[in-house]
């Protein structure tokens, strides 16, 4: 099959995907086409080969790569132009700052019912372009990382997925973060809340830039829609003492209702 007029070739990508620890596959996917992206390999702007293409090169199914792709254009590495394909953005994405706040209460507003946290998963994991970018870290660095589902009556309303650096990195921040961070795996709170309770108003700043997605078939699983229902993405990063602390990736369901945004005029 030859790659379309103007793409890259499919042959670029033509290789076994080498497992990296906890990474799912269709991580490994996106790792490899965001660094291909990073390095040069995809220049800004360039058309991406057509799925059927990417799929048989990476040797995955067509929906382990549709799972990547949604990843790529979250964290605003391409984008989608329908009729012609996928196409590397003009200008890779920088990251702002602004106020911040846990999730629970990003989702909570007087009348509605109280918004729980169910953890899924408390891991170490090798590093993303995502958790790279967003933690200045090193390719294949290791990271913790705590996915949740939030809840109200019982219903996921939210996913969310945090990130900090772990091991020396991390000591660095604060000697003793990591120990409590594994004390409270369990706990029904997401990450930025057990942050926040260990270090206070010396948290920040931060930003969260906000975009619109599709489910995917796994997050949709997790949330009760289906996997082309419409969500909010919100990716957050946090910073202490101007170094970055804290990256995550929260997917809203239009089942969480409104979500408020308090914003302060400047001084």
């Amino acid at each position: 099959m030859n790659s379309r007029p103007g793409a890259v070739p499919a042959s670029t990508f033509a290789r076994s995907l080498v497992p990296r620890g906890n990474l799912p596959l269709r991580v490994a996917v996106y790792s490899e086409i965001a660094q291909a992206i990073r390095s040069g390999v995809l220049g800004l702007g360039q058309l991406l080969p057509s799925e059927p293409e990417l799929s048989a090169a990476f040797g995955v199914s067509r929906s382990v790569l549709r799972e990547a792709l949604i990843l790529l254009e979250e964290d605003g590495l391409i984008r989608n132009q329908r009729g012609i394909g996928r196409f590397v953005v003009d200008v890779l994405p920088a990251i702002g700052l602004e106020q911040l706040q846990p999730m629970e209460r990003m989702l909570a507003a007087p009348g509605l019912a109280a918004r729980t946290v169910q953890r899924r998963k408390a891991t170490l994991e090798i590093t993303t372009d995502f958790t790279q970018r967003g933690l200045q870290l090193a390719a294949d660095e290791v990271v913790l990382m705590w996915e949740s589902v939030i809840l109200a009556d019982d219903l996921p309303v939210a996913l969310t997925q945090e990130w900090v650096s772990s091991g020396e990195t991390l000591a660095a921040i604060d000697p003793g973060l990591e120990k409590i961070l594994e004390e409270r795996h369990g706990d029904s709170v997401t990450m930025f809340t057990a942050l926040g309770e260990r270090l206070g108003a010396v948290l920040g700043p931060g930003v969260c830039d906000v975009s619109v997605s599709t489910a995917g078939s796994e997050r949709a699983h997790m949330l009760g829609v289906a996997s082309a229902d419409p969500v909010l993405v919100l990716c957050q990063r946090v910073l202490l003492n101007a170094w970055p602390l804290y990256v995550a990736k929260h997917i809203v369901a239009p089942e969480a209702g409104h979500l408020s945004v308090v914003q302060n005029s400047s001084s």
